[in-house]
Order: C-alpha cells, then sequence, then structure tokens
C-alpha cells in the first residue's frame, strides 16, 4: 500500500483500506505459525495531510483475531481497535544544540519516518501497529485456572487426581535432602 506525496493535495486526503492479514508478511506468518488467526480483514482509515514538506498521517486500524488463552489455550476473541500517529519527510531537518551546534539525530530520534522517490509504503506501519496491539498475555477469564501441569487436564472444565501428589515445585530440590546427624 503505496501513497504518492505528490497526489496528496493541500486540504489533505481520506482513506479506507481493507486487507486481509495475508497481505501483510508478519501477520500472516502469525496465522501460519498457529500463534492467531484474523476472524476479519484488517480495516484502516488515514486521514494524510501535508504540513511544510512533512507527511502527517493520522489513523485508525480495526480487526478482530482469536488467540489461545495462555494458560489454558482456549480460543479467545479480542477486538483491535486504536488509533496511530504517524509523520514522514523526504530528508532529516537540521537540529541545533543549545551551543548553536549542529546535532546528528536519526529519524526514529525525532519521531520520524523518511519515505524516498515521493512514495511512502504504509504497509510496515500498519503491520507494526497490529503487532503493537496483539495481547502479549491473553486470558479467556481472568480467573483461568489453565491446564494441569502433569496430566494436561483443562482445569476449568474438570479436576484432575494429580493435585494430591503435587509437590511444590520450589522445594522439589529438597525432597530428597537429608541432614545427617
Amino acid at each position: 500500500m503505496q501513497l504518492q506525496v505528490s497526489e496528496i493535495k493541500e486540504s489533505g486526503a481520506e482513506l479506507e483500506i481493507e486487507e486481509s492479514a495475508s497481505h501483510f508478511s508478519a501477520l500472516a506468518d502469525l496465522e501460519q505459525g498457529g500463534v492467531c488467526t484474523f476472524l476479519s480483514p484488517v480495516v484502516v482509515t488515514l486521514n494524510v495531510h501535508k504540513i511544510s514538506g512533512m507527511v502527517e498521517i493520522q489513523g485508525r486500524i480495526a480487526t478482530e483475531v482469536e488467540i489461545p488463552c495462555k494458560r489454558c489455550l482456549a480460543p479467545t476473541q479480542r477486538n483491535i481497535n486504536a488509533s496511530f500517529h504517524q509523520t514522514y519527510v523526504d530528508e532529516l531537518p537540521q537540529v541545533s544544540g543549545d551551543d548553536g551546534e549542529e546535532l546528528e539525530l536519526s529519524a526514529a530520534e525525532m519521531g520520524l519516518e523518511l519515505f524516498t522517490e515521493g512514495c511512502i509504503d504504509i504497509t510496515e506501519e500498519i503491520q507494526q501497529q497490529v503487532l503493537l496491539l496483539l495481547p502479549d498475555h491473553p486470558l479467556c477469564d481472568e480467573q483461568c485456572k489453565g491446564l494441569c501441569l502433569e496430566c494436561g487436564v483443562n482445569l476449568n472444565s474438570a479436576q484432575c487426581n494429580c493435585a494430591d501428589a503435587k509437590v511444590s515445585i520450589n522445594f522439589a530440590v529438597l525432597k530428597d535432602f537429608k541432614v545427617e546427624k
């Protein structure tokens, strides 16, 4: 998905993009690896403005994802809906320190992204935003009991007999410890 800077009018532009997750390489890798499943396309609404050589993009991303609970592996659905802001420039501005000496700052340090040849590829930005919005520790329920470490039964729906034989793993090393008299 590329934006031609020359086609952005003075009044700005509004765009709506709808793509499947397979269009984005990192999101497709997540699906193929079984990490999650995208239940709906990635919908992106963009407001684009040119301001004195810079291109400001304000956007909103929405999609729905199914991801396994980190405790019991039950599929959980999450709506992802958030806004983002990014500024693009074709060359970095000159920055001077307090003493008037020119400072060398990277685009990232300035909070800017560089574009070349009058074209902004927003595919990577959209992909990064979705990755940042994915829950890192999704739970089906805050009180999820997870799986039994011994037999693997889902403790939310059944009880196992392993609980009686369990020893705290914190003190498992001491199980065979004997003190000489």
